[in-house]
């Protein structure tokens, strides 16, 4: 695993659970998982994050990002077994784990010192937001409103 550790998967999970449920190949099982895990946060982040260097090498660890990633791993792990039915709490930590990359996202949450994009100008800037309400897809502006 590159971004998180065992340690971080079993303050999810007790490891017993855990290592039943990648019996087979723990490593290989764990590290796919996580990869794809990152590629799922990173979808979340880049527009805010410099996501290259946080998941670069070396990597960036943030506790929330950390939690958030391990909260994925463990979930994916679990539910590999379709046989077994997955208890509630388990869905509702994979929920819960969107819940943070969203707020991320949107700015209601942030990464204490993650890199964050940076503009051409150099600034560091939000995301934009527009009206969708607008069937025809263009920006209605008040200047518009009086001609």
């Amino acid at each position: 695993m590159r971004y998180i550790t065992r340690e971080d998967l079993v303050e999810v999970i007790q490891g017993r659970l855990l290592d039943e449920s990648v019996a087979e190949t723990p490593d290989k099982i764990l590290d796919r998982l996580e990869n794809k895990a990152i590629d799922f946060a990173r979808s979340y982040l880049a527009g805010r994050y410099n996501t290259d260097v946080i998941f670069g090498d070396p990597v960036m660890r943030n506790g929330l990002l950390t939690q958030a990633v391990a909260m994925i791993v463990v979930y994916r792990a679990v539910r590999r077994n379709a046989a077994r039915k997955v208890p509630d709490d388990f869905p509702n930590m994979y929920t819960e784990a969107i819940r943070i990359l969203n707020n991320i996202q949107t700015g209601a949450q942030s990464l204490p010192g993650m890199p964050e994009v940076i503009g051409d100008a150099g600034t560091v800037g939000s995301l934009m937001y527009g009206n969708t309400r607008n069937k025809d897809f263009f920006i209605y502006s008040s200047y518009l409103l009086f001609l």
